[in-house]
């Protein structure tokens, strides 16, 4: 073997060993917050959204290293530059002055807990964390704060005494208390649905000019590390199916759906609605083609707008497909024309991998989706729809809702 060879192939292990060396590490300071932030003696910082963030960046080409304080701190070093982000914190004034976001890393609950049934949360004594994204919010929108305490147990233990009639945290923080105390107290509380709370990551000026192309590729990476974290919990599915039920039974005294459906396009074969859909998707959602602007134009989509209309901006979509899978009737254009590989359909008219047959009030609920253009989260929900005497699905209805709205009812 030749010098030059040899050459080449050292030089090589060493640009490899000095790029690994140097892989870029970047700095976040983030808080107590089980099960999302969670310490374990000191150095060891782990939980869902600390996973997430991690798992970003790790696909951005970057490492972490974590560093748990308390929230006022964790602003304080990112002022001072003394740290690259910021996690998982609710969007405020302050830190957007200083700092950028990141789209949602976590997807907070947060709820009321009171001891009384139907409370008057704009004269009682309310207690919330000291710093907490919770108290930033509660100020911002003009709720009287009766007490800041240290942590989650003290409010719990500050509840059961009487001291406040009502604490706000997060549903998942409150849980992990019960889990941790077996408080027989806990299980008297009524809790009280306020709102969704996206929180993200904020990184300071400083190294967004540094390393301006970091974000788009941490943001890109966040659905796919997120996962499982936008699964709706037991009572908001049961909340979501009850709401979509009575929904559905006022559309149907509105419409016929399956005259809808026998009036959309015909498509005779699954390869002309894929030719449709590649041409479809090409012009949405900028322009559509003359056969979106049909769809858009029949009565029965006519009908689902003007229904969707009616509820201002709980029901965020609505379309009526076909057992193809193809677009039948919608009430606004949608990012597709065929929604056949999409488990909207899928987990309703049936598939390879769904071999039992649905019943007529079967449901399929989807996992929280963050809508980028909007910043919101939303759903979908579809339902089955069977002609007279017919054992097998020939269309499903499909509505996307608001997930902060529809909690709200």
């Amino acid at each position: 073997m030749g010098y030059r060879p040899l050459a080449l192939g050292a030089i090589a292990l060493l640009t490899f060993q000095v790029c690994f060396a140097q892989q870029p590490s970047l700095n976040l300071v983030t808080f107590e917050a089980p099960p999302y932030q969670i310490s374990r003696e000191g150095t060891d910082i782990r939980g869902e959204t600390v996973n997430t963030v991690t798992c970003a960046a790790k696909a951005a080409g970057w490492t972490t290293n974590i560093t748990m304080v308390p929230q006022k701190r964790a602003i304080y070093s990112l002022k001072r530059n003394m740290a690259d982000g910021y996690f998982a914190a609710d969007p405020s004034a302050e830190l957007d002055a200083i700092a950028r976001q990141s789209y949602p890393v976590a997807l907070e609950k947060w709820y009321f807990f009171t001891l009384d049934a139907s409370p008057k949360l704009s004269k009682d004594r309310i207690g919330v964390v000291d710093g907490s994204n919770e108290e930033a919010w509660l100020k911002a929108n003009d709720y009287n704060i009766y007490l800041s305490v240290t942590s989650p147990k003290q409010l719990l233990a500050l509840l059961e005494r009487g001291r406040i009639n009502a604490a706000l945290m997060d549903e998942r923080v409150m849980q992990d208390l019960n889990t941790d105390s077996g408080t027989p107290a806990i299980d008297s509380l009524h809790s009280h649905f306020l709102r969704y709370a996206p929180l993200h990551l904020y990184l300071g000026d400083v190294f967004q000019v540094t390393y301006p192309n970091f974000l788009s590729a941490f943001n890109e990476a966040l659905p796919t590390c997120m996962g499982k974290n936008l699964q709706l919990s037991e009572r908001e599915l049961t909340h979501i199916e009850v709401l979509t039920r009575r929904l559905l039974a006022e559309l149907r005294g509105l419409l016929n759906l399956q005259q809808a459906l026998k009036a959309g396009p015909k498509p005779s074969t699954l390869a002309e609605v894929l030719s449709i859909d590649s041409k479809w998707q090409a012009l949405a959602p900028k322009a559509e083609l003359p056969l979106a602007s049909h769809i858009l134009n029949l009565p029965a989509s006519q009908t689902l707008k003007n229904w969707q209309g009616s509820y201002q901006g709980l029901i965020t979509e609505v379309m009526l497909v076909d057992s193809m899978g193809a677009i039948a009737a919608m009430s606004q254009v949608t990012s597709d024309y065929w929604q056949g590989d999409e488990s909207k359909f899928l987990e309703v008219a049936g598939s390879e991998s769904t071999t039992e047959p649905r019943d007529r009030d079967f449901l399929f609920v989807s996992p929280i989706r963050y809508d980028q253009s909007t910043t919101r989260f939303q759903i979908t929900v579809s339902a089955p729809l069977f002609a007279d005497g017919a054992k097998t699905p020939n269309g499903v209805i499909v509505l996307g809702l608001d997930i902060e709205e529809a909690m709200g009812i």
